[in-house]
């Protein structure tokens, strides 16, 4: 018998993160990305030292399962190759070697290559993401929460790091076991994790989707050995796209993204989480692909994340990304990606 579909909801009028009451913000809101079922609405918090966006109502968290029926970490996409590609991932070596002392097959020439990012708009963010700003002298053992389809865990082992991925999703664990990834199944409280056993623990796009942010911040803090860094990458609900896109920024997608943060909401989150050392910012690492989502939302009422981009749009895109990065000099809160990097007082 096939399953129903259906997400049921309840009320969340206010704030889990200040407790105060909220305000409409965009009603009626459809899945236009998996197509999950149900109609939703955001509010924000009228706090005017948080304004954390949140769904309301919120899915069950015993249904939001199905709202990941047809999500993209299940499709598994193919690397492309060539002579391009070649030069591509030498200079991203020489840049990972250059900036975060990751020198292991980076000779001089891959290291010179490393240069040539900071001539593509938006390439170093983009390479500062793919380790999560963590250096190599933090090497260790590291958790990646919703590690999804496993990139980042494959990718910090290949860099010398003892990497593991922590998901709720069976078909995503079960697809990274196969691939002989290290994968824990659930949530992060329920692991239980000794105290102070990783190095890192990186949430790229995860904070977004969790029910109880701060009992998943508090955990993560403890499995933390003194001086272990956690860091955080969530959709800026104060990013440019948001202000530009309105209720078809793509950064929206309801009804995963339960909560959205902007740099002050997320600084109460990691202040009640017991972290004392940290540092926020914006990054402008997906300005790009942002655009170009939430430009098909906004007229095509919907947008495939496998579909092939089309070369007019990816250089519009990376025109937006240039753009942003000169707003960003002056309003400096502006990125797409909000960032995290949080390190446990020793």
């Amino acid at each position: 018998m096939n399953e129903d579909m259906t997400i049921r909801s309840r009320p969340q009028p206010a704030c889990f993160n200040c407790g105060n009451p909220g305000d409409p913000l965009y009603a009626k809101l459809k899945d236009r990305l998996f197509g999950a079922s149900g109609s939703w609405s955001l509010r924000r918090c009228g706090n005017s030292a948080c304004g954390m966006l949140w769904l309301d109502p919120m899915p069950l968290e015993e249904d939001i399962h199905k709202a990941y029926a047809s999500y993209y970490t299940h499709a598994v996409r193919q690397g492309g190759g060539g002579l391009l590609r070649r030069l591509f991932d030498a200079a991203k070596r020489g840049y990972l070697a250059n900036h975060y002392g990751y020198s292991a097959g980076a000779g001089v020439a891959a290291r010179v290559l490393g240069l040539l990012p900071w001539f593509y708009p938006g390439r170093p963010a983009e390479l500062d993401f793919s380790v999560m700003w963590l250096e190599a002298g933090a090497r260790g053992r590291l958790l990646d929460v919703g590690a999804g389809s496993g990139w980042l865990v494959e990718h910090m082992n290949q860099l010398g790091w003892q990497a593991e991925g922590l998901d709720f999703d069976l078909q995503t664990v079960t697809s990274a076991r196969a691939r002989g990834l290290v994968f824990h199944q659930g949530s992060l409280p329920m692991q239980n994790f000794a105290e102070a056993s990783f190095d890192a623990v990186t949430m790229s796009h995860c904070v977004e989707h969790i029910y109880d942010p701060l009992a998943w911040l508090v955990e993560a803090r403890r499995i933390l050995k003194p001086g272990g860094r956690l860091v955080i990458a969530t959709p800026n609900s104060n990013g440019l796209a948001h202000h530009f896109f309105g209720a078809d920024w793509r950064g929206l997608e309801p009804p995963r993204h339960l909560h959205l943060f902007n740099p002050a909401s997320m600084a109460t989150l990691i202040k009640n989480a017991g972290f004392t050392k940290f540092r926020i910012f914006t990054s402008i690492r997906d300005a790009n692909g942002t655009f170009i989502a939430s430009s098909a939302l906004r007229d095509a009422g919907r947008f495939d994340m496998l579909a092939p981009v089309a070369a007019l749009e990816k250089i519009t895109g990376r025109g937006v990304q240039l753009a942003e990065a000169l707003i960003k000099v002056v309003r400096p809160d502006s990125g797409e990606d909000l960032v995290v990097l949080a390190e446990r007082d020793r």
